[in-house]
């Protein structure tokens, strides 16, 4: 079923291209525009921005995008100069084949965390973080609960006795 997604898998090869930095959904939409097919893998994850906890979408692969093209392809000089791409990745100055089977790989998982799971980079409760704000900087504590988009309490043991701590969530980083 796949392969008849992707057309006959014999003609056409996958290669790994760089982009300029935060460019690769630009990367993506100029090749796509210039009708060459291209891939970028994307996952959500939940990340604390601004102080609160916000779900982005991000590449999996950050500054990378995945080209397919024929060997013998006119486009191959068009790519070059594609806005937010730089270059192929090479090895020996040839442009690097990628297998189908990583791509087929790499469209199920994300596929899989864009429809079913997402990534957090938001501590669950009793995992370990470190205090890096505040009076309390530098001390370890157990994250306990999110007290809305910015704040969170903690417990952190002071002097033998566990105390229960608001603190900001940008000034916690899991440990």
């Amino acid at each position: 079923m796949i392969e008849t997604i992707l057309g006959d898998l014999s003609l056409n090869h996958w290669y790994l291209a760089t982009c300029k930095p935060k460019q690769e959904s630009r990367a993506l939409e100029n090749l796509l525009n210039q009708e060459i097919e291209a891939f970028l893998p994307e996952v959500e994850v939940e990340k604390v921005v601004k102080g609160k906890i916000r779900v982005v979408v991000e590449p999996l692969f950050p500054g990378y995008v995945f080209i397919r093209l024929e060997e013998d392809n006119p486009l191959w000089g068009k790519i070059r100069s594609t806005r937010g791409l730089k270059d192929f990745v090479r090895f020996g100055g040839q442009p690097a084949s990628i297998p189908v089977k990583v791509i087929e790989q790499l469209r199920q998982t994300s596929t899989l965390y864009s429809s079913r799971q997402r990534i957090s980079q938001v501590p669950q409760k009793g995992q370990a973080v470190l205090l890096i704000g505040g009076a309390f900087s530098g001390l370890q504590a157990a994250f306990e609960i999110s007290d809305g988009d910015s704040r969170a309490y903690v417990l952190l043991e002071v002097l033998g006795k566990t105390q229960r701590l608001q603190v900001d969530i940008q000034d916690l980083v899991v440990s």
